[in-house]
């Protein structure tokens, strides 16, 4: 039995990541596929259980699965929402170090990463009874949405490997890119390419694209593939690794064998 369920009546409780990176997986087992990742400080809602794995709904996008219960620090409802209602402090380089301060060790935080209850006074913050220290330089404050560092952004991320379900540096898919990317600049968008498409407002063509356009990529009539558009015929997506190709009204050019990768079928402005 989860160490969150006592029995079958117990109320769902709420849950927080404080580790670098969690995976988050489609079944309750360890050999399982790997859906997406929680960062650091992602919150969720717990909503059953299965051994020693259960099944959480992260508040951010809604995403759902499953992770080792062990991987997941619990906090009370009280905390859960006051940390929904909290400014949105995250990490803002490829990888920023959080010194905790609580017992003595070295946290290495993806970009992308919550900074639960962070005080700019003193530049720490206090979660589930430790405490932590991080540069000011690392961390970034969301108080509203903006469009203008998204390019920048995204080139953080330039170079990272493709991940199946991977939302940081060190491994990263297509969705997870835009997502994370989006998420860094005040915007709060679903997980997967697929639900992705459904947002925002339509382009009808490349020719009206604008940069930070998201451009989508169709195979067997199903939206498969997503990236940013950088303007001038160019792309950032992640396929093999995030990079930069070009993108045409038929779809992305590959730069080694000069023939189309990925074809265009819808352009989307957040």
């Amino acid at each position: 039995m989860s160490p969150f369920f006592m029995d079958k009546n117990t109320i769902m409780k709420y849950v927080v990541n404080l580790n670098s990176v969690t995976p988050v997986r489609s079944a309750p087992q360890e050999q399982a596929e790997m859906v997406t990742q929680l960062l650091f400080g992602e919150t969720c809602e717990v909503e059953g259980d299965s051994e020693s794995f259960v099944k959480i709904k992260n508040s951010i996008d809604s995403y759902t699965g499953w992770v080792d219960a062990k991987m997941l620090t619990e906090i009370d409802e009280e905390i859960y929402t006051k940390l929904l209602s909290h400014p949105t402090f995250m990490t803002c380089v490829p990888i920023a170090d959080a010194f905790c301060m609580t017992d003595k060790s070295i946290y290495h935080l993806s970009a992308g990463s919550r900074l639960p209850f962070y005080n700019p006074e003193n530049s720490s913050f206090d979660i589930a009874g430790k405490t932590f220290q991080i540069h000011p330089s690392f961390v970034t404050y969301l108080p509203h949405s903006s469009k203008d560092n998204i390019i920048a952004t995204a080139m953080l991320f330039l170079n990272s490997p493709y991940m199946w379900g991977g939302k940081n540096v060190f491994g990263i898919d297509c969705s997870g890119l835009v997502q994370t990317v989006f998420a860094m600049n005040g915007f709060s968008l679903t997980r997967d390419a697929g639900t992705q498409v459904k947002e925002g407002e339509i382009i009808s063509s490349l020719a009206e694209a604008q940069p930070t356009d998201l451009l989508f990529f169709e195979k067997d009539e199903k939206t498969t593939h997503v990236g940013i558009y950088l303007g001038d015929g160019k792309i950032i997506h992640a396929s093999g690794k995030v990079k930069i190709e070009p993108v045409d009204n038929k779809g992305i050019m590959n730069d080694e064998t000069s023939a189309y990768s990925h074809i265009l079928s819808a352009i989307r402005r957040i």
